[in-house]
């Protein structure tokens, strides 16, 4: 059989910035992929996805897709920090929040005195929306009738995993990101969700690489697709990029910075004990129910900021940054990350757009840096996702590690790993190749980075 004709998985990957749909095959051979951004709209008290546009894309993509490609198993993967209200009848009882979208200030004081301590779920407070525990709590304390109508609460993979099957499931790892909802010791609802009784709204556990349904029969024929495609359960984005690592690995697996909208720095098989709370650190729970030690901030919001047009850089605008010293850096920009409380300023040095890109890679290259030693992360570092694609990025990051830092040869670790998940009752595919990443000017940059650890010090101090 032609390999075109040959089961195939789509890869739903719902990200912040962008969502995409991927065919990948047993081997991890990922033959197409299509794009759009993210759609929103404003409800009436904070700002919302827009899941039916973006439903109506996907069945879109995959009426296209089943006319060129065998497609016999769909898994979703999105990010964390949102979850889906359902009533008796499976409708939505509200639109699905955005969590930039801010929770109000006497509602967060109110949260606060309630949340479990981090020993207890390893999930800093956060602000935002960003502990999902407190986008549940304002709404059911906001409008408590309209939260008495909600029968399911579904985590954000798994409202698509519904919306394709109709079966009602629940994941470890999208529990387990940063929910305050989860104890990662136990393995079992955080004593936040059982007091306020949300841990019955959610469905039963099931193992994200698990086909919980098919098609539902208005799906498939309006895909175009065979009812007995199958739907797995799916999972949170970033562990799915770690499960292309550790799933059949009978080595100790190297750190991993997964980039896209968050940078996160992430160790598995390190002990999670004595994470920085307060600096961002927190424990993931990856698709076995491991606690992952991790440490992020918003790289990749940082990087377009400061890369944006198109603007290249070189190895001479950066000596030129750091041959002016620290001042002209930010020690923190918007969104929660490991220097908090710090306000950034991006003064106008009267530089090029080259040197102002340029002091952008140092920052993010330094902030990396930072979120791999916070969580203590293992010597060899593997990076994925966009940033692979930047060599000088990935060479300042290398020169700041201690030990060797490769990429993978295709910036796509997400779908990777989630088709790894859909096909994980198959043989695992011969190792991809990775790249060994040279450092770039290790000896500059680590003195710069010296300088820049005392000025974050001195501020945080202050």
């Amino acid at each position: 059989m032609p390999k075109k004709h040959q089961g195939k998985c789509v890869v739903f990957d719902v990200g912040k910035t962008f969502a995409k749909v991927s065919v990948v095959d047993v081997e991890g051979v990922v033959w197409t992929e299509r794009r759009r951004a993210i759609p929103h709209f404003d409800a009436l008290l904070y700002r919302a996805f827009a899941v039916d546009t973006l439903h109506d894309w996907l069945i879109e993509q995959l009426r296209d897709l089943g006319s060129q490609y065998f497609i016999d198993r769909i898994i979703p993967v999105t990010h964390g920090a949102t979850c889906a209200f359902l009533d008796d009848e499976h409708k939505l009882v509200q639109p699905i929040q955005d969590y930039e979208s801010a929770v109000p200030p006497e509602y967060v004081r109110a949260y606060t005195r309630i949340r479990p301590g981090f020993d207890e779920t390893q999930s800093p407070s956060l602000p935002l929306g960003l502990n999902l525990g407190s986008q549940i709590f304002w709404h059911s304390r906001r409008a408590p009738e309209m939260f008495g109508r909600v029968r399911w609460i579904l985590n954000y993979p798994q409202y698509w995993a519904w919306r394709l099957s109709g079966a009602l499931c629940n994941e470890v790892t999208s529990m387990g990101c940063h929910t305050d909802l989860w104890c990662p010791e136990r393995k079992d609802f955080s004593s936040l969700a059982v007091k306020q009784g949300w841990a019955d709204r959610f469905p039963e556990m099931h193992p994200a690489w698990e086909p919980v349904a098919t098609l539902r029969s208005d799906i498939a024929a309006a895909a175009g697709l065979p009812p007995s495609v199958k739907v797995c359960v799916g999972a949170h984005d970033t562990n799915a990029a770690l499960a292309s690592i550790i799933i059949g690995s009978d080595t100790d697996p190297p750190a991993l910075l997964s980039t896209g909208t968050w940078f996160i720095a992430m160790a598995p098989g390190a002990s999670a004990d004595d994470l920085v709370s307060h600096r961002d650190c927190l424990a993931n729970v990856d698709v076995f129910g491991r606690p992952v030690p991790c440490a992020r901030f918003m790289g990749g919001r940082v990087y377009d900021s400061f890369m944006g047009n198109g603007v290249v850089v070189d190895e001479a605008a950066l000596c030129a940054v750091m041959r002016k010293g620290t001042s002209g850096l930010p020690v923190f920009l918007e969104g929660p990350g490991v220097c908090p409380g710090l306000n950034a300023t991006l003064p106008s040095l009267g530089e090029s757009a080259e040197e102002r890109a340029a002091r952008g890679l140092l920052y993010v290259a330094l902030m990396t840096s930072a979120c791999l030693d916070l969580v203590r992360a293992s010597d060899q570092l593997l990076i994925e996702g966009p940033a692979a694609g930047n060599a000088l990025l990935c060479g300042l990051i290398a020169a700041l590690r201690p030990g060797p830092v490769v990429v993978e040869d295709r910036r796509n670790a997400v779908s990777l790993g989630a088709a790894r998940l859909a096909f994980y009752d198959r043989p695992a595919p011969q190792a991809r190749i990775r790249q060994l990443v040279t450092p770039v000017l290790r000896d500059d940059i680590r003195r710069f980075r010296e300088l820049w650890r005392g000025r974050v010090s001195a501020e945080l101090a202050a």
